[in-house]
């Protein structure tokens, strides 16, 4: 299966990395001399991906001046801006015009270093309309917040406060189908806890387990980490 497209969602507003996201967004912040976002994107291009749809909100114009459309970093990219905070399936919502119908998704203080062909082979080989990464957490680094099965079948997915029989964390990375957001309950809403569950009672969200610890650089210890470990070699 060939996907050619990601989304980053970045539009958060970074407030436990205050005083550094008063003026940029948090995915703007710089980890060894590059916005993290940047980071990110070339990973994607790395993996072959090169049309981007970055869904932007407070102080969008300072990504949209960095990256503008793309082509001085040999890629494509379109701007979806928020009105307003609508939460990362508003987000999608907002930017629904410009998805194909299958997409990677990603967030914009996030980076898992993951080969997105095994994402797009379970999403693939079970019909699924998403596949999310989930790490096997045995350094235990934040609480497990998703129950897989072995076949990758995902059984549970709680977000916030997750409960003890969860046996994996989710990574940040997912590989969706457009038609998700048909199961919107509005405008503004979150994709974890308002359609994943959804997916998950029809069978339909699988995940691909890796031992590879993803990035989060929204908080001052994780910042740290991806400026003392992050490098180019994809």
């Amino acid at each position: 299966m060939k996907i050619s497209q990601a989304i980053i969602i970045c539009g958060g507003l970074g407030a436990r990395l205050r005083p550094l996201t008063y003026d940029i967004p948090k995915s703007m912040v710089p980890v060894n001399g590059k916005p993290f976002l940047q980071i990110i994107i070339e990973y994607f291009k790395s993996q072959g991906i090169e049309r981007f749809v970055l869904c932007t909100g407070q102080l969008h114009g300072h990504i949209e001046k960095h990256f503008g459309d793309g082509s001085e970093f040999g890629v494509e990219i379109i701007h979806s801006v928020e009105p307003e905070p609508l939460g990362t399936g508003g987000a999608l919502l907002n930017a629904r015009n410009h998805l194909d119908s299958d997409f990677y998704l990603a967030y914009g203080d996030s980076l898992l270093k993951l080969e997105l062909e095994g994402l797009a082979e379970i999403y693939g080989r079970n019909k699924a309309l998403g596949a999310i990464s989930v790490y096997e957490n045995l350094e235990n680094i934040a609480s497990n917040n998703v129950r897989i099965m072995p076949d990758g079948r995902i059984l549970d997915y709680v977000k916030k406060n997750p409960p003890g029989t969860m046996n994996c964390l989710e990574a940040g990375l997912a590989l969706y189908h457009r038609s998700i957001l048909d199961l919107a309950p509005g405008r503004i809403f979150s994709l974890e806890e308002a359609v994943l569950p959804q997916l998950i009672n029809r069978g339909r969200l699988f995940g691909l387990l890796t031992p590879r610890m993803f990035y989060d650089m929204g908080t001052p210890e994780g910042l740290e980490r991806a400026r003392r470990e992050l490098n180019d070699d994809y």
